[in-house]
């Protein structure tokens, strides 16, 4: 018998583990690779999930999921620091430290938002999340390669069956699965009682464009975060570059720091719009079909130059982009809704700047930040199943790889 177990080993269910006492009997169940295979061969699950992508900590209360009206602003202020404390004391000191911060003032279209952000990328995520595991492989037991299959309660016991056929039973259980969801944890959720509400996954155009066209906003900066209407700005990368990220079956293009590969003479950002499904399972047969016509089953990325898409914006410098695209006018990959909020988005970003967007800029579809349908807890996150905990982004409450973090250092101090 286990005092808890935890299902999923991503940044959540670490965090919470590095509070817990190490005197209670617990066990890390995860379906992914363990660390060692993680560091062979690349993978968005097993131990650290995506805490070993590109490693951008956001430490804003504002930024990151809905964790302030649960919690309160001042403790997610406080758990904030105390994340970027445990980085550094693993290893992750010498991470890129800035303040996402614009020179200019906020207008009525366009927000531009302050951060503190710790930026490690892929490297130093691995480094860090290696040493962590190193830590708690000596406090608590790991089970890698085995995914949930089933739950159920019996009076006050859990018992935990995995897809290898084998069966734990455990006084607390903390679900910490990340954005994605297993389809029989459901229908064990659904013999339980428990319900989801609507699932939300954001898209956006990630944007590539000369660095020296956002100086006049970041002047000295390296970011500037931005939120306009349904949009906002993610993970922006001066002198970065955009590479093939490989996740939940899709080939998406995401953002690269400059740290990471030779310096380009590009900065890169994603505009996000969310995305709204009744059901996980109509959310996954949309980006499904979407992804189906982007990839074609290879690693295809669809890429546009600005000026293909609106004649309003000229092309004027040479952009050389730095991954691969085709262009495909197809009606059914291009989303309009996306594409007229962020044309509108440059025109008034234009006002901001004292030259035009160049119609060479590139836009390249999609990047995707999927989250999971919130299950009803408590401030403890605690389900209406006692004893059954959902951190995390499988929560709902959090979005971010700073706030699930912090979920989980506020839940193990409840729990310790």
């Amino acid at each position: 018998m286990y005092d808890i177990i935890f299902i999923g080993s991503g940044v959540s269910s670490i965090f919470t583990m590095l509070k817990l006492d190490t005197n209670k009997k617990i066990l890390a169940i995860d379906a992914g690779p363990s660390m060692e295979n993680r560091l062979a061969q690349p993978s968005t699950t097993g131990f650290g999930g995506l805490g070993l992508s590109e490693g951008k900590y956001n430490f804003s209360p504002d930024l990151g999921g809905n964790l302030s009206s649960k919690i309160g602003e001042n403790l997610v202020i406080k758990h904030l620091s105390e994340v970027e404390e445990i980085i550094d004391t693993f290893g992750g000191k010498s991470a890129l430290t800035y303040q996402s911060h614009a020179d200019i003032e906020n207008d009525s279209f366009i927000q531009f938002l302050d951060c503190p952000t710790k930026h490690l990328g892929t490297a130093l995520s691995k480094e860090v999340y290696n040493n962590i595991f190193a830590y708690l492989s000596t406090k608590l037991e790991f089970l890698f390669n085995n995914a949930v299959s089933h739950i159920e309660k019996t009076g006050d016991t859990f018992q935990i069956t995995t897809s290898e056929n084998n069966i734990f039973h455990a006084k607390k259980v903390i679900v910490a699965t990340g954005s994605k969801k297993n389809p029989l944890l459901n229908k064990s959720f659904a013999e339980l009682g428990l319900t989801y509400q609507k699932t939300r996954v954001d898209i956006g155009f990630r944007i590539e464009m000369l660095s020296e066209t956002f100086d006049p906003i970041l002047q000295n900066n390296l970011e500037v975060k931005m939120r306009s209407g349904n949009l906002y700005s993610y993970c922006m990368n001066k002198f970065g570059r955009v590479i093939k990220r490989h996740l939940h079956g899709r080939v998406t293009a995401e953002g690269q720091n400059s740290r990471e590969d030779k310096p380009s003479k590009n900065l890169n950002f994603t505009l996000f719009r969310p995305y709204y499904f009744d059901t996980e399972a109509e959310m996954n047969a949309y980006l499904e079909s979407l992804f189906s016509k982007i990839n074609q089953n290879q690693d295809r990325i669809i890429g546009y130059p600005l000026s293909s898409l609106s004649s309003e914006f000229e092309p004027r410098k040479e952009i050389q982009g730095t991954v691969p695209y085709e262009s495909d006018f197809s009606a059914d990959i291009l989303l309009e809704d996306l594409l007229q909020d962020t044309l509108a988005f440059f025109r008034h970003l234009e006002q901001s700047m004292p030259s035009k967007i160049d119609g060479n800029t590139l836009l390249y579809c999609y990047d995707t930040k999927d989250f999971g349908p919130e299950i009803q807890t408590n401030m403890a996150f605690e389900s209406d199943v006692p004893n059954l905990y959902f951190i995390g982004d499988c929560s709902g409450a959090t979005h971010s790889l700073s706030h699930a973090a912090c979920s989980g250092l506020y839940l193990g101090k409840i729990l310790r």
